[in-house]
C-alpha cells in the first residue's frame, strides 16, 4: 500500500514550458511525455518492523541524507525510488541526477538502492553547492536494468528496454515538471549492473535527454556509439576487475572515439577490482566535470586522457569472459 497520492497534473505543462523557454530540451518522443503526464507519484508507507530491522543501516542513510521513498506508476508499470533535494538555497533551476545501483541492491523495499555510493554522492553534491534533485530508483529483484548483464557480456541493445529501466525516463520527465528542473542538466550515473543501465539509457536517449553520464564497472553496446558521440561521458573501470572485465569499458571508449566523440574520457585504475565506484564517487573533480555539463554548451573542464589499450572484437570474443 502507498499513501499521500500526489497527482502532478501540471507535468505536461511543465515539460512544454521548458521546451518553449529557450531550452534545447527535446523529449525522446511524444509518448514519453504523455506517459509522464499520466503518471502518479505516491509516497511510500513507513517500513514494517521486519524491514526496519533488516534495513536499519539503509534507514539511517535515508534519514541522515534527508531522503524520502516514493513510487511512480502509470499504465506502463511502476518504479520505486529514493529522492533527495539538495542546496535549495542556491540560485537557478535544479539539475537532476539519476543513480542506478548494482545487482546486489535489487528488491522491493526501496531501501537497498541507497546502500552503496549514495552517501558519497550526496556529500559531493553538498560540497559542490549544486542545486540537485537526486533520484535513486530500485530495480525489482526479478529484473535487470539492462538487456544483458550476466557473464560480463556486451549488452546488445534490444528492441525495448526492460520494464524498470523503461520507467526511468518517465520519472525524469515527471521530476522536471515537479521541480521546474533544468532539462539541459539531466545526468545519469551507475555502477556495475547500474553501469549497464546507464549505458543503455544513453544509447536509447543520448542528448535528447541527458547532458552527461558517468559509468563505473559497466558495459554497453559498442554498435550504438554513433547515438552517443555528442554526449559527454566519463568511463571508469578497475584493471583487476574479475566480475565484469575491463575490456567492456575499453571497447565502449574505443567505439565512441571511432564514432567521432571528442567528449568521452576513460580512466582505468590498474590494481582496482570490481569496486571502482568508491574511488570515483569520492573524487570532487569527477563532480566538477559532471555538473559543468549543459546540453548545447561545451564545458571548459577537460579531463586528462591517457593511452587506452584497444580491444578488437576478436580479442574480446576469445578472452573467455
Amino acid at each position: 500500500m502507498k499513501k499521500n497520492i500526489r497527482m502532478l497534473g501540471c507535468a505536461m505543462l511543465g515539460v512544454l514550458a521548458a521546451c518553449s523557454s529557450g531550452s534545447a530540451f527535446k523529449p525522446a518522443d511524444p509518448a514519453l511525455v504523455a506517459a509522464a503526464a499520466a503518471a502518479v507519484i505516491t509516497e511510500d508507507e513507513a517500513p514494517s518492523d521486519r524491514i526496519r530491522r533488516q534495513f536499519a543501516n539503509e534507514l539511517r542513510i535515508l534519514d541522515e541524507n534527508g531522503m524520502k521513498r516514493e513510487t511512480i506508476s502509470n499504465d506502463r508499470g511502476s518504479l520505486s525510488y529514493c529522492q533527495g533535494v539538495y542546496n535549495e538555497d542556491q540560485p537557478g533551476r535544479p539539475a537532476i541526477l539519476v543513480f542506478l545501483h548494482g545487482i546486489g541492491e535489487r528488491g522491493s523495499e526501496n531501501l537497498a538502492n541507497i546502500r552503496l555510493a549514495v552517501p558519497d554522492i550526496v556529500k559531493q553534491i553538498k560540497a559542490a553547492k549544486q542545486k540537485v534533485v537526486l533520484l535513486a530508483p530500485q530495480c525489482p529483484g526479478d529484473q535487470l536494468w539492462a538487456t544483458r548483464h550476466f557473464g560480463g557480456a556486451e549488452a546488445k541493445l534490444a528492441g525495448k528496454p526492460r520494464p524498470a529501466l523503461g520507467m526511468v525516463p518517465v520519472l525524469i520527465q515527471k521530476k522536471i515538471a515537479e521541480f521546474g528542473a533544468d532539462p539541459d542538466r539531466v545526468y545519469i550515473t551507475g555502477l556495475s549492473l547500474g553501469g549497464y543501465g546507464a549505458w543503455e539509457l544513453m544509447e536509447r536517449y543520448g542528448t535528447g535527454l541527458f547532458a552527461a553520464g558517468v559509468t563505473c564497472s559497466g558495459g554497453g553496446d559498442p554498435a550504438q556509439a554513433e547515438k552517443m558521440k555528442d554526449l559527454p561521458i566519463r568511463i571508469f573501470h578497475g584493471g583487476a576487475d574479475r566480475t565484469l572485465p575491463v575490456m567492456l569499458s575499453r571497447r565502449m571508449y574505443a567505439a565512441l572515439k571511432e564514432a567521432g566523440s571528442d567528449d568521452v574520457f576513460y580512466e582505468e585504475y590498474p590494481d582496482c577490482p570490481h569496486d571502482c565506484w568508491t574511488r570515483t564517487y569520492r573524487n570532487p573533480e569527477v563532480w566538477d566535470w559532471l555538473f559543468s555539463q549543459k546540453r548545447g554548451v561545451r564545458s571548459g573542464i577537460r579531463p586528462e586522457q591517457g593511452e587506452v589499450v584497444n580491444v578488437t572484437q576478436e580479442e574480446f570474443d576469445s578472452a573467455g569472459r
